[in-house]
């Protein structure tokens, strides 16, 4: 009797867990065992894009006390490019782009793309075509820790793309990927809407509820060196706060 009474009890679990996930099916996002796709996220006003990337990426790094930026493997491939927007975050299969044509057809302008090829960079994800279809689109820009190619074709048309690497070996398209979902790029974490600033000094990540945070530390820190700047224009080269450390070395 109690061997039966246990396995009607697990038979009764069993149901009511299978019953509440069907009753969340919808809220889920698209998932099974190769693809994951997200829910999209609040879009940023232009207004606050705007004044993060009047500071550029310097300013801002040393706003976010060294953290979230990505690090020296991701440069521009178009020199010159300053961008500021929210991250569309795909992972993708090594040697695969399956789940960014899915990210092309589903960013909004305006949108940077942010890629996690899982460290291959002996195929490119992204070419001439694709970008002119993304950028055709009007995403703001790409970001890829990964290889790109037919650079001389993004050079001629001013797109702003960052990346790890240069190949000539296209990607294939097969899958599986995930699409905005948290990924690792450049040794930072991106998550769906988060900030990205990129431009010829590298590429900082912003999460939104530290925007109001960023931007303070900004203000003082471009107040700070317009002062030393001026400090400089006087002729005291070094400051004051490096003298007294010298000093206090007997240097």
């Amino acid at each position: 009797n109690i061997i039966y009474y246990i396995y009607y009890k697990i038979r009764a679990k069993i149901k009511s867990t299978a019953a509440l996930r069907n009753s969340k099916k919808e809220d889920c996002p698209v998932m099974d065992r190769e693809f994951w796709m997200g829910p999209s996220f609040p879009q940023q006003p232009r207004e606050l894009l705007n004044r993060l990337k009047s500071y550029g990426v310097c300013v801002v790094a040393d706003a976010l006390k060294g953290f979230n930026a990505m690090n020296g493997s991701i440069q521009p491939v178009v020199p010159g490019k300053c961008i500021c927007g929210c991250a569309v975050t795909v992972r993708l299969h090594p040697g695969d782009n399956l789940l960014l044509h899915k990210a092309i057809e589903s960013a909004q302008p305006g949108d940077i793309l942010v890629l996690d090829t899982n460290s291959s960079y002996r195929r490119a994800v992204i070419g001439g075509i694709m970008s002119g279809a993304a950028f055709g689109k009007g995403i703001g820009g790409l970001v890829v820790d990964g290889a790109v190619r037919d650079v001389e074709e993004l050079r001629a048309h001013g797109w702003p793309v960052f990346a790890a690497a240069v190949v000539p070996c296209a990607a294939d398209s097969d899958g599986p990927g995930q699409l905005n979902h948290p990924i690792s790029c450049g040794g930072v974490p991106v998550h769906p809407g988060d900030i990205i600033l990129a431009d010829d000094n590298g590429v900082a990540v912003i999460p939104p509820t530290w925007v109001e945070w960023v931007l303070e530390g900004c203000e003082k820190r471009h107040q700070s060196e317009a002062r030393r700047m001026a400090e400089i224009r006087q002729g005291q080269l070094t400051s004051a706060a490096v003298l007294g450390k010298l000093e206090k070395l007997g240097l």
